[in-house]
């Protein structure tokens, strides 16, 4: 479970201060932390908007071994955007290791509905400058960032194959229906308004020995109306995604293959009328949404020179349909271009070139430059 729920720099840090702790051991000087985590800032220009540069931010990780089954692990967002800083717990997690198999885990914790959120989103890991669309703005998110709850999970070896596993039960997402928002879902789940909880989980399937590949699934129901209304209470939700990773060296052009993908699903039941401030139009829509993308880059690390092995060029398509009813509702896409220069395996300079296109209006484009780092 738990190299599902860390960023991959949270892995590395880990794999740092590994000690031969023993169980009996409970003083604290047995115990370890590490400060890890990662950092970025940038520099956008886009069709009829003033060029900037930012947003600036960075995520400190605070990793804290007490022994070999117990374990915690927080992050804190700290961004400078439109003049503005912006500070946020994006996740703390206390990890207990039942047996080889199963962990437990409680608090706040990134979801495993999918891959981007729980394995990607870090700048330095990211390939690309900005998220994908349906993953960026939690006025259009499709599909819960994080969890406040409890999760199981683990991994398990199947032959030459392998599995990972979890399931979690959480707070949830929350129905908004004042006269803008009526009908989208509203994934901070800080406090629920309901005596539901939602029940989630994914499970991964790695069918080759090497690991190259891995198929995921995931899911997540719950009641998401407020208890205390009567046309709402009863209204529920149904979330799916599903996800791809693929990584493979390429001998004949001597460079390694990155593939991501993942689709993401949400079926809201329809709900009497949401209230809206214009007469005469019928606030009952069929509330579905989705969002998509697919990226793959490709980096020549193999070849002897040295500026082009530390090159890597990626391409990534997104979308996001919303209710046309809705008055949030409309369908866009977005197509990136990029190049990236890795200056170390942990900091890399991204350029990329980006077309956004939303039906019923002009397409705009522009450039967006990213520095990040992970430590």
């Amino acid at each position: 479970m738990l190299g599902i729920v860390l960023s991959s720099s949270c892995i590395i840090a880990q794999e740092a201060v590994t000690e031969k702790n023993n169980d009996k051991s409970e003083g604290a000087e047995h115990s370890k932390f590490v400060l890890a985590g990662f950092a970025y800032t940038g520099f956008t220009q886009m069709d009829n908007q003033t060029s900037n540069f930012g947003p600036t931010g960075f995520n400190p990780i605070f990793l804290w071994k007490k022994s070999d089954k117990l374990f915690f692990e927080a992050e804190m967002s700290v961004e400078m955007s439109d003049g503005v800083a912006n500070y946020d717990l994006e996740y703390a997690t206390i990890h207990y290791k039942l047996c080889n198999y199963l962990d437990i885990s409680a608090g706040k914790f990134l979801s495993p509905f999918g891959i981007f959120n729980d394995r990607i989103h870090p700048s330095w890991i990211n390939k690309f400058a900005d998220k994908p669309l349906g993953f960026n703005d939690m006025n259009s998110m499709i599909g819960p960032m994080s969890e406040i709850g409890v999760e199981f999970g683990g991994g398990a070896q199947i032959g030459k194959s392998k599995i990972n596993y979890v399931c979690y039960v959480s707070n949830g997402p929350t129905l908004s229906t004042d006269s803008m928002m009526g009908g989208m879902l509203m994934y901070s789940n800080t406090n629920d308004n309901n005596d539901n909880k939602a029940i989630g989980g994914r499970i991964g399937f790695l069918p080759f020995q090497n690991s190259s590949l891995e198929i995921g699934m995931s899911g997540q129901v719950a009641k998401v109306g407020d208890k205390t209304s009567d046309l709402y209470r009863n209204i529920g939700t149904q979330l799916m995604a599903c996800d791809l990773s693929y990584f493979h060296k390429l001998d004949f052009i001597k460079s390694n293959l990155d593939i991501k993908a993942q689709m993401n699903m949400v079926n809201v039941d329809k709900a009497v009328k949401y209230p809206l401030n214009m007469p005469g139009m019928d606030s009952t829509f069929d509330n579905k949404s989705k969002a998509f993308f697919i990226q793959l880059a490709v980096r020549p690390a193999y070849i002897e020179n040295h500026f082009i092995k530390n090159l890597e060029f990626a391409v990534r398509y997104s979308m996001m349909k919303l209710p046309e009813a809705a008055m949030w509702g409309g369908d866009y896409d977005k197509i990136t271009v990029g190049v990236n220069y890795w200056l170390t395996w942990h900091s890399v300079l991204k350029f990329d070139y980006q077309v956004n296109n939303r039906k019923g209006q002009d397409s705009k484009s522009g450039f967006l430059i990213q520095w990040g780092i992970g430590f």
